[in-house]
């Protein structure tokens, strides 16, 4: 069966590619998957179309958020039928043969377990690194919680903060993107340069700080940030992935965590076990299955912060414009019945 998948073949560089997908001998977890619709990552994905991320080699076959339908299945996959709508961990492409696997830094399949628009549940991924922003948490109702970074995900975890019962500060030099999170039900929103954020959020907390501050950013400044709004006995949590070198005195930052006893939490979802096991309450599915009834409960709006759906081809614009054109390009979906 023919496929079309996307190839990042330099920096900033991308085309699509097709290549004949081998429908037979399938190993008992393997299944192929017609695509509907794929999450281009605007973290881990652009970090390796330009280069943050170091130590890889092109081409690489980027994508890990996308939604599909079951057309061949192994013997050993007993729980999801041909035909079933999927989300699964698989790179962009209109075709994919993949491994139902048990790892959690691996391949994965789970059936849709309610009718959700498929394009808004291709962005699965995003919502299971945003509930385990929430999870890292010991959250109280009436919490104040600091967002720092709306991108897709940093919206959805204002939203999570929010429905857990914080009252929610969203932070982003972008006016756009504080502009979106009013519209998603977050009244407090800081929308300053990073040199006047601590500044703002302390006059917002009557100098306080936040009981929770999450940085989605993966930016090492907006982590300084966090540190120095954060109040006594309070968290920090660590949603994004710092990548990119930086320069800077810490002497302050740590002193600041001693002195106020703050804890700073690594909120990384791909360390929970993929599924429930003895001794840890928490894995990725329980995380998906909270995550996908939220959307079908209309609790949080997960489709409203979709701001593209482009067809294959348009994928080198689509990095380009998720990375230096961040007023316009929030979240980009690619439509692979295109």
């Amino acid at each position: 069966m023919l496929s079309r998948y996307v190839s990042v073949t330099g920096v900033g560089e991308a085309c699509i590619v097709t290549e004949e997908i081998d429908m037979a001998n399938l190993s008992e977890n393997e299944a192929i998957i017609e695509a509907e619709f794929s999450m281009i990552s605007a973290g881990t994905e652009l970090s390796r179309v330009f280069a943050i991320k170091k130590g890889f080699s092109y081409p690489v076959r980027p994508g890990y958020s996308s939604v599909g339908k079951l057309i061949a299945k192994g013997s050993g996959i007993k729980d999801i039928e041909i035909g079933d709508r999927v989300y699964y961990s698989g790179t962009h492409a209109s075709v994919c043969r993949v491994e139902n696997g048990n790892k959690t830094q691996g391949t994965s399949i789970f059936k849709l377990e309610h009718d959700i628009c498929p394009k808004t549940a291709s962005l699965y991924n995003l919502g299971l690194i945003a509930v385990s922003s929430v999870a890292a948490t010991d959250i109280k109702p009436g919490d104040t919680a600091a967002v720092f970074g709306l991108g897709a995900i940093g919206l959805l975890v204002a939203q999570l903060y929010k429905q857990a019962g914080a009252k929610v500060i969203a932070i982003d030099p972008a006016k756009s993107r504080c502009d979106m999170a009013k519209s998603l039900g977050i009244s407090e929103c800081v929308s300053v340069s990073p040199e006047n954020q601590v500044e703002e959020i302390l006059k917002i907390t009557n100098g306080l700080g936040a009981d929770i501050c999450a940085d989605v950013t993966g930016d090492s400044r907006a982590i300084a940030n966090a540190v120095f709004v954060t109040a006594k006995h309070g968290q920090v949590i660590l949603t994004g992935t710092p990548r990119a070198d930086i320069e800077m005195n810490v002497t302050p930052i740590f002193n600041r965590i001693h002195m106020n006893m703050l804890k700073v939490v690594g909120a990384f979802n791909n360390l929970y076990p993929l599924h429930g096991a003895e001794g840890c309450r928490i894995s990725v599915e329980r995380n998906l299955r909270y995550f996908e009834s939220l959307i079908y409960e209309n609790k949080i709006d997960a489709g409203k912060i979709i701001s593209h759906v482009i067809k294959p081809d348009e994928i080198q614009e689509a990095y380009h414009g998720l990375m230096y054109d961040r007023d316009k390009y929030l979240c980009v979906v690619i439509d692979w019945k295109k």
